[in-house]
């Protein structure tokens, strides 16, 4: 048991858990957009969420890691590093816009991460723009580039402004996945918000608990209501309509089962899980019903 449980924790310490959460939300997304799932894409975006994710947590501004301060995170750089030669290996099969789109991701993801900002600041500093710009960039990472994966000419039939419908419906699932992560988010937010320092101004310190799982409430509806009318325009089966009240509820459930009291393993597992079970039952539904 006690090795089941250490391969559990670095599971979710090492961001795999996380991986899988992009990866999924990103499939979802190619389904939403009625494009093939690329493979390569998903290699790609595993290894590159597990390196950006790793990156801030344990990079400590960049110098360290490469060389780690402490022996504990000695197994993360080995997984990052491991997931670098994946990442460049899938990135052969993508074409140049897919790249980008991930240049832009990996921009963000310095801006975020590094102190690259006057002050010796950076985006993750900057008060209350943490959520979302990690929301935006979900978002990017799981429509807009599987978007980007059929090509420059298959991308302008679809989402060109000369196809209203197609751009709407583009435009208007990239916010429903910008609306879910918020709403994902907001799990942490009520978990740390006592530790989290005052100058991050997170939602629990700007507005209280109360008011918090309010705004989640409304995250959730509008992804449910973005969803759905993403999926009238780009023709989804109806059983998706279930599918996206399903994955609502659970949203709304996370959001007000959480509080400064809830275990990490409910946030860090249970919640972010929500775009993996969103992901299988997507294909079930698509499969089977």
């Amino acid at each position: 048991m006690r090795g089941m449980r250490r391969f559990f924790d670095f599971y979710l310490k090492a961001s795999i858990h996380v991986a899988f959460a992009v990866v999924s939300l990103s499939y979802v997304g190619a389904k939403g957009l009625n494009i093939l799932w690329s493979n390569a894409l998903g290699v790609v975006l595993f290894s590159g969420t597990v390196m950006g994710y790793n990156f801030i947590k344990y990079g400590l501004g960049g110098p360290f890691y490469l060389k780690v301060t402490h022996k504990s995170f000695i197994p993360m750089q080995i997984l990052s590093f491991f997931c670098g030669a994946l990442g460049l290996y899938g990135m052969l099969y993508l074409n140049a816009l897919a790249y980008l789109v991930l240049l832009m991701l990996v921009a963000f993801t310095a801006l975020y991460g590094l102190p690259v900002l006057p002050a010796q600041k950076n985006l993750r500093a900057v008060k209350g723009m943490k959520i979302y710009i990690v929301a935006f960039v979900w978002a990017l990472a799981t429509v807009v580039l599987p978007l980007a994966t059929v090509g420059v000419k298959m991308v302008l039939q679809i989402s060109s402004p000369s196809n209203p419908f197609g751009f709407i419906g583009v435009l208007t699932l990239f916010l429903s996945h910008f609306f879910l992560v918020l709403a994902l988010m907001v799990p942490f937010e009520l978990r740390d918000y006592l530790k989290d320092t005052p100058q991050l101004a997170t939602l629990p310190q700007r507005f209280g608990v109360k008011k918090t799982k309010n705004i989640g409430l409304l995250w959730s509806l509008l992804f449910l209501g973005g969803h759905l009318f993403a999926g009238a325009i780009l023709t989804w089966p109806l059983q998706m309509v279930g599918l996206s009240l399903m994955i609502t509820l659970l949203l709304i459930s996370g959001i007000f089962s959480s509080g400064k009291h809830s275990s990490s393993y409910f946030t860090n597992f249970w919640v972010e899980g929500i775009p993996i079970l969103f992901a299988l039952l997507w294909w079930v539904f698509e499969s089977f019903l």
